[in-house]
């Protein structure tokens, strides 16, 4: 059975199919929560909730998560390799963040309140885990070991997983920078590698 997203407001108990979306993964809201980013056949797409037809963006045979900053900037990752930017508009993709050797891939990106600024997750090699990179594709920073993607949050922590326990530590937006020790915030998290998420292709989602 194909996957197709849907859409329910905070206030119903009532959900409605995106028409159009069939066989999305991995969607994402634009900042005005107007419209959502996705991935579908083999490319990165967007669609307004009301009244939307999905738009193609970029090439993404994989499509391991996206983020979508104030400035109409889209960050995805499309297949094996970096990061890579796009117009939320349509226009060219250039990559944002360059692979080092053991590396193989860099995915689920998630943008800073400063909308220029980025964290994401290093899939392989001794490298794995948590880093900051920024939109003009300088140096990234390993903020952390981790075995999945890690979020981040309002209050100013970033969350991350390791084997089955979800940890948090303070987290600088400005100076991308950890600081304090980590903590446990919730233990026998379950964490599914490729193996038992069909065609994810991720290495590690915290569910």
């Amino acid at each position: 059975m194909k996957s197709q997203l849907w859409v329910r407001p905070l206030d119903s108990l009532a959900a409605q199919p995106l028409a159009g979306t069939d066989g999305g993964s991995n969607p994402f809201w634009s900042p005005d929560g107007a419209s959502v980013g996705f991935f579908a056949d083999g490319k990165l797409k967007r669609i307004d909730i009301v009244g939307g037809v999905p738009q193609v963006l970029a090439n993404a045979a994989v499509g391991g998560g996206g983020a979508w900053n104030r400035e109409g900037t889209i960050l995805f990752f499309p297949a094996a390799g970096p990061l890579f930017k796009v117009p939320a508009t349509y226009g060219e993709a250039v990559a944002v963040t360059r692979l080092e050797t053991g590396q193989l891939g860099h995915a689920y990106p998630q943008f800073l309140p400063d909308g220029q600024n980025f964290v994401y997750f290093v899939q392989g090699g001794p490298s794995r885990g948590i880093y900051a990179g920024s939109l003009d594709g300088g140096p990234s920073r390993r903020l952390a070991n981790a075995d999945a993607a890690a979020v981040v949050s309002p209050s100013g922590f970033l969350l991350f997983p390791r084997q089955t326990t979800l940890f948090a530590q303070s987290f600088d937006f400005k100076r991308q920078e950890l600081s304090g020790n980590p903590f446990p915030v919730a233990l026998r998290a379950a964490l599914l590698t490729q193996e038992g998420i069909d065609g994810c292709g991720c290495g590690g989602c915290l569910v």
